[in-house]
């Protein structure tokens, strides 16, 4: 069930004086499964190369496959794509218009065609896949939070049982706690369902907790595709391209240069718990 990109470039405003290119020679191959986090800092082609994978944009040039498949040839259903390869857009807002939660985490298996009590079945399981609490089914979803909204929107997209699930910028703009209790559960439902997941994030505390790889992009190119150990490796490039690593990595680079011997390649505060304590033990 894997998603390759093939030499895809991506050019907005072709051929006018606002020509710009956004994507430039990205060749990519996700498989099944994989936790994946993609970043890069504004304008670097993160949105533009996600809304390939489910053919909302097509490519300049280049080609995408999901499942061995040109999904732009022109006998492919992409409509059908798009349940298999879920995508969450960074303002929930934007993908919310029914006139309750429930009719709208149902908007998406109904359109598949199917009936009634599976649809509803669909949407009821999403819903609490989320955590979302059973008083705020039948209320407007635009008198919900921001946290809220995100997991409205998100349901709606697992009720349609996705292969693949892409989440540009989630946890944006909320508390701590709300960041967690999403992300926590989306690491959770891959555990469960082994779908593939793709985090879209500023975040590098989030990529570094959950991911197993990441794709860093940089003026719509791949700086770096690697484990997230490989990756914070490069602190200093990521640094020239407004990034940066996670702040216990840097922590853990101060605490070797004090004389501490301890692993800086740690990416994670349990990993630097750990390595920690085994330093001291030994000092």
């Amino acid at each position: 069930m894997s998603i390759i990109l093939d030499h895809v470039n991506y050019i907005y405003e072709a051929g006018t004086a606002m020509e710009y290119a956004a994507l430039k020679d990205v060749s990519l191959t996700i498989p099944d499964g994989q936790f994946i986090g993609l970043i890069g800092h504004t304008g670097s082609g993160k949105s533009t190369l996600v809304q390939h994978l489910n053919g909302l944009l097509a490519p300049s040039s280049g080609n995408v496959y999901y499942n061995g498949a040109d999904i732009h040839d022109s006998d492919y259903n992409r409509k059908e794509l798009r349940s298999k390869v879920g995508l969450v857009f960074q303002y929930p807002e934007h993908q919310l218009f029914e006139i309750d939660v429930f009719s709208d985490v149902c908007y998406g298996p109904k359109n598949l065609g199917l009936d009634k009590k599976e649809t509803e079945l669909r949407a009821y399981a999403a819903l609490k896949q989320v955590g979302l609490e059973d008083e705020f089914f039948y209320q407007s979803p635009f008198d919900l939070s921001g946290g809220q909204k995100r997991r409205v929107a998100i349901a709606g997209v697992l009720a349609m049982k996705p292969e693949v699930l892409i989440l540009d910028e989630p946890t944006a703009g909320l508390d701590p706690k709300g960041r967690d209790e999403i992300l926590d559960q989306i690491a959770q439902l891959r555990e469960e369902t082994g779908m593939t997941v793709i985090l879209v994030s500023h975040s590098m505390e989030d990529v570094a907790k959950y991911v197993d790889r990441i794709i860093v992009m940089n003026k719509g190119q791949v700086m770096f595709d690697d484990a997230p150990r490989e990756v914070f490796r490069h602190y200093k490039e990521l640094e020239e391209v407004g990034l940066a690593a996670p702040q216990v990595t840097y922590i853990m680079q101060a605490l070797k240069k004090s004389g501490l011997d301890v692993d800086t390649d740690i990416t994670t505060i349990e990993e630097a718990k750990a390595a920690i304590l085994h330093a001291l033990n030994r000092v």
